[in-house]
C-alpha cells in the first residue's frame, strides 16, 4: 500500500492482498477490544447480526478502535514491512471526502461515487462505454474492499442520497416517487430508442 492513510477499514477480497494472516489477527483483537456500540457484543468476541450469527465487526466498532497501531506492531517485529501496493483512485477520493466532510466511511464512499458520475457525466450522457466501464470497475474496486457490511452501507447511502435530491427536485407540494418513476421510464426510453437507432445502422 502506498503512503496513505492507515484508517482505512479494509474488507472482502482485498484483506488477502493487503494483509498478512498476522496482521489481520492483530486487527482483527485491535477492533475486538472494545465493546461494539451497534450490536453490544462484549470486548473480545466478534459482531453479531440481528439474528445472532458472528458477522465483519459493525461500522461503528471499526471508527471507534482507530487509529490502528500499524508502526507499533512493525516495530515489535509483529508484522512484516509494509509492502507496497496501488491503492484505487475511488479510495483516495473517499479519503479525501472524510478529510473534506469529516464523515464516516459510508457516507465518504457515497461522496465518491456521486462524484465519479458527475466526473464522467459527459460521457454518460453520451451513452459512452468507456465512462461507463471506469465506473463500473472503480465501483467494483471498492465493493472488494468494503466487503459485504461496507457494500451494503455504501447502498443505503447512495438510495438516501437519490431520495434527498428527488424530494428537493419534486418541491414541498411534488411527489417524489412520481418524479422517479417519470426519470427511470425517461431513461428507458432513450436507451431503447439508442439501441433502435443502432439496429438500423447495423441492418443498414
Amino acid at each position: 500500500m502506498e503512503n496513505e492513510s492507515q484508517n482505512i477499514p479494509w474488507g472482502g477480497e482485498w484483506r488477502r492482498h493487503v494483509r498478512s494472516d498476522q496482521e489481520m489477527v492483530l486487527v482483527r483483537a485491535w477492533i475486538r477490544r472494545l465493546e461494539c456500540p451497534t450490536c453490544k457484543t462484549p470486548a473480545g468476541r466478534a459482531c453479531r447480526t440481528a439474528g445472532g450469527r458472528p458477522t465483519y465487526h459493525h461500522r461503528a466498532r471499526r471508527d471507534a478502535a482507530d487509529p490502528i497501531p500499524y508502526e507499533e506492531w512493525r516495530q515489535q517485529g509483529l508484522i512484516p514491512e509494509q509492502r507496497t501496493y496501488t491503492i484505487p483512485a475511488v479510495l483516495k477520493e473517499t479519503e479525501k471526502a472524510r478529510a473534506d466532510f469529516n464523515v464516516d466511511t459510508a457516507l465518504a464512499d457515497g461522496v465518491a461515487v456521486v462524484r465519479m458520475f458527475l466526473a464522467d457525466r459527459l460521457g454518460l450522457f453520451l451513452q459512452g462505454e468507456e465512462a461507463m466501464d471506469r465506473i463500473d470497475d472503480a465501483v467494483r474496486k471498492l465493493i472488494e474492499v468494503r466487503g459485504p457490511v461496507g457494500t451494503a452501507d455504501l447502498v443505503t447511502v447512495l438510495a438516501s442520497f437519490v431520495a434527498a435530491l428527488l424530494s428537493a427536485n419534486a418541491g414541498p407540494d411534488g411527489d417524489p416517487e412520481a418524479l422517479f418513476d417519470t426519470m427511470i421510464r425517461a431513461q428507458i426510453d432513450m436507451v431503447r430508442r439508442m439501441n433502435a437507432i443502432e439496429k438500423e445502422r447495423a441492418d443498414g
